[in-house]
């Protein structure tokens, strides 16, 4: 089970650089502004949900296998990132975009670049934690 779900979280991270660093800047480059933003904002909720279903069963495997307490750590860090960039984060983007209210948007305020900026700070976070847990993961299997 460990090797399964380090290769589905391989995958899931190279589908979270495709789509970050190639496809947005494609469909911003090639598509209006606010059409190449729609696609991208839905990308990317797909993208946090796969990535949330592969990266659980990661931090379940490690804790019962009493994987390293920086691994796990780690991981779970990862997730937080994800489920806040998609729980959080993103209704706030998308209450700015469509003029409504929010209730973390009324608490912290903020503009919508200030929302986006955070959103890509989690995103390049997320990117990097994959890389150390899976590179630490692959480590174990080669010992």
């Amino acid at each position: 089970m460990s090797k399964l779900t380090t290769a589905l979280a391989a995958v899931w991270l190279g589908m979270q650089i495709m789509a970050g660093y190639i496809a947005a800047p494609v469909l911003f480059h090639n598509l209006p502004k606010m059409q190449a933003g729609a696609i991208a904002g839905q990308l990317f909720a797909v993208l946090s949900y796969i990535g949330i279903a592969v990266w659980a069963p990661v931090l379940a495997v490690q804790i019962s296998k009493h994987g390293s307490r920086t691994t796990i750590w780690l991981t779970g860090s990862l997730l937080a990132g994800l489920a806040a960039n998609q729980f959080l984060v993103a209704p706030v983007i998308e209450a700015h975009k469509t003029h409504t209210e929010h209730w973390l948007l009324t608490l912290a305020g903020g503009s919508f670049g200030m929302w986006h900026g955070i959103s890509s700070v989690i995103f390049m976070l997320c990117a990097v934690l994959a890389v150390i847990v899976l590179r630490r993961l692959f480590t174990q299997f080669s010992r």
